[in-house]
């Protein structure tokens, strides 16, 4: 056969497979799709011994290898050590920039030539151009040198026009595509957006709504105890007056006093809390006999409604634990005044049991009434700060600020447990706290029963107020308030004491300078820590500089623990806050100088 014939056929072979090609190149959308169909299909068949499918990236910076034939294409789909070359590098790289058809027939002779998977020592590279711009590169290469022929330019050159649109509007595509996924994510995130401002635009507006209802309830809460005591104040100092009306105007400020000491030291707590600076301060504690006067001290209460108020428990609990008791006492407390201030008949039950747990007691606290009780959306914002859910209930007869039961909550979860209600309208509800706490290994266990349980040491009764007897203790009150002043020497001096008053730190000194050097001393020195002129702090280190060792009780209107340490640090030797209780005033006082005189 002649070689004209041997090139006319070779020419019908190309044609055949160029015609082949475009037929399948028809039904391709996808970018990968259509590249590997140039290695495969066109180049592979045409029996070229490599090629590589280069594409222009977004940046227009690099080229990405994307499809190949050949050594670099190992398995289906797959390039070997896929490589990018930059715009204006290599044989490649120079006909992204100029757009110009590159035939190296000896690449050692060429410096520009970039090793890939292996030396070759032919290399043909075409632009694949759309619009007059390169949108990537074809590019061969031959173990031989002067391997590709003028016949092969126009081979590759064909294949790269017949491809150029369909790479071009796939690109397209894909970047369209790209486009609107990530406008799509862009609405997704904007609707997110939007809903988490709309929620918290609506948490915002139903959070100041609550603090306004708040502000409202703290407004009639505080006035009204206010009005009262400057009342019966007023009416009082007048001293026109018979001695039994005078008592019950006496035990109404009494009342109203509580219940704005109540009322501030839950607004307090709550603000404590969330500034973080709530800590635990967990020591031994003698449950029953903390269970028994939390319960006693709203017995009045609940008799004064015709409640029934009980304490019992389930089974045996342990008669000492180790927690924080204020806390739990103010948990108590809380919900056990909750509970008679929703219940008009019926009762008030309070329920302990107890569970060992290795080395931890589970201890369940169920408060239940037969109250008012309350809907599920209502339990819901039971727990909610500023919510009182009586409102919606149309009883505004019913004094609170809504804080309590948060407070509650709030202390439960910083000792470890949680607190849960079940409540029906109209019938009652139950609140139930769990609690951990650990248990020493002397406490005894035993049950509760109709609310009272003996106390197994006489010996640990604490003295009631009319069975103390101050008389020959000399006392020094340091303290800048005449009023206050005049409530602590009254109550004391009633009990026997001898008590002098100082107007502030500097003269409380001198007094006791003056004493010391008639070879005396006060039993007890009682120290406001916020005076003039010379503060309890100073006063209080000057004491203990000169070697003045009456004992020292601060009196203070600060309730966190780094002011007891402060004062402690100043040479305080006890620690009180006000306001005090006058009840237990006295007990706590004649219990101070007698611990003193034993340390002594």
């Amino acid at each position: 056969m002649s070689g004209n014939e041997n090139n006319e056929i070779e020419r019908h072979r190309y044609l055949e497979i160029l015609h082949r090609f475009t037929i399948d190149q028809a039904p391709l959308s996808s970018l990968e799709s259509i590249c590997w169909n140039i290695a495969k299909t066109a180049i592979a068949q045409l029996g070229f011994f490599d090629c590589v499918v280069y594409l222009l990236k977004e940046d227009g910076k690099s080229l990405q290898q994307i499809a190949a034939h050949g050594p670099k294409n190992p398995e289906l789909r797959h390039i070997f050590n896929p490589i990018e070359i930059p715009v204006g590098e290599g044989v490649v790289g120079h006909v992204a920039q100029t757009g110009e058809v590159q035939l190296v027939s000896d690449t050692r002779n060429d410096p520009r030539y970039i090793a890939d998977d292996d030396f070759r020592l032919s290399e043909l590279a075409v632009p694949i151009e759309h619009d007059g711009r390169t949108i990537g590169v074809l590019d061969s290469e031959h173990p031989d040198a002067n391997f590709f022929s003028e016949e092969d330019i126009k081979l590759f050159t064909t294949i790269a026009s017949l491809a150029s649109t369909r790479i071009e509007t796939a690109i397209m595509m894909d970047r369209l595509e790209g486009t609107v996924l990530t406008l799509n994510n862009a609405q997704a995130k904007l609707e997110s957006q939007a809903r988490d401002l709309r929620l918290a635009r609506n948490k915002a507006e139903l959070a100041s709504e609550a603090k306004s209802v708040f502000l409202a309830n703290m407004s009639h809460e505080i006035r009204t105890p206010m009005t009262t005591i400057m009342g019966y104040a007023d009416l009082l100092a007048d001293g026109r007056v018979e001695e039994v009306q005078a008592g019950r105007w006496r035990k109404q400020l009494v009342e109203s006093a509580r219940h704005l000491q109540e009322l501030i030291g839950n607004v307090l707590d709550v603000a404590a809390v969330e500034a973080g600076k709530v800590t635990l301060q967990n020591r031994a504690v003698e449950l029953v006999e903390l269970l028994e006067s939390n319960v006693e001290l709203f017995r009045p209460k609940a008799e004064l409604k015709g409640l029934c108020l009980t304490l019992r428990s389930e089974g045996k609990v342990p008669s000492t634990i180790e927690t924080d008791s204020v806390k739990l006492k103010q948990i108590l407390t809380n919900l056990i005044s909750n509970a008679i201030k929703y219940t008009s008949i019926g009762s008030v039950s309070v329920i302990i049991c107890a569970e060992q747990k290795a080395k931890l007691c589970e201890l369940t606290i169920k408060v239940a009434d037969t109250g008012v009780g309350m809907t599920n959306a209502q339990s819901q914002m039971a727990f909610e700060p500023f919510s009182r859910v009586h409102d919606t209930a149309n009883m505004t007869h019913i004094e609170g600020t809504g804080l309590g039961l948060s407070l509650v909550k709030s202390f439960a979860e910083l000792m470890g447990g949680e607190i849960e209600v079940k409540s029906t309208l109209g019938e009652g509800s139950i609140f139930t706290v769990r609690l951990n706490a650990a248990v020493p290994s002397d406490a005894r266990w035993r049950p509760i029963e109709d609310g009272r349980q003996p106390m197994a040491d006489p010996s640990g009764v604490k003295l009631s107020d009319s069975d103390i007897d101050l008389e020959s203790h000399r006392i020094l009150v340091c303290e800048d308030s005449d009023s206050i002043a005049q409530i602590i020497v009254m109550v004391l001096e009633k009990r026997g004491a001898v008590v002098e008053h100082a107007s502030n730190g500097l003269v409380g000194l001198q007094r006791c300078q003056a004493l010391k050097e008639k070879g005396k001393s006060f039993d007890l020195i009682i120290m406001d820590m916020q005076m003039p002129v010379m503060d309890g702090y100073k006063a209080a280190s000057q004491l203990k500089a000169r070697a003045i060792n009456s004992p020292i009780l601060a009196l203070t209107a600060q309730a966190i623990k780094e002011d007891k340490s402060k004062c402690l640090a100043a040479g305080c030797d006890f620690y009180l806050t006000k306001p005090i209780d006058i009840a237990s005033f006295v007990g706590q006082v004649y219990e101070i100088i007698s611990e003193f005189k034993k340390i002594a």
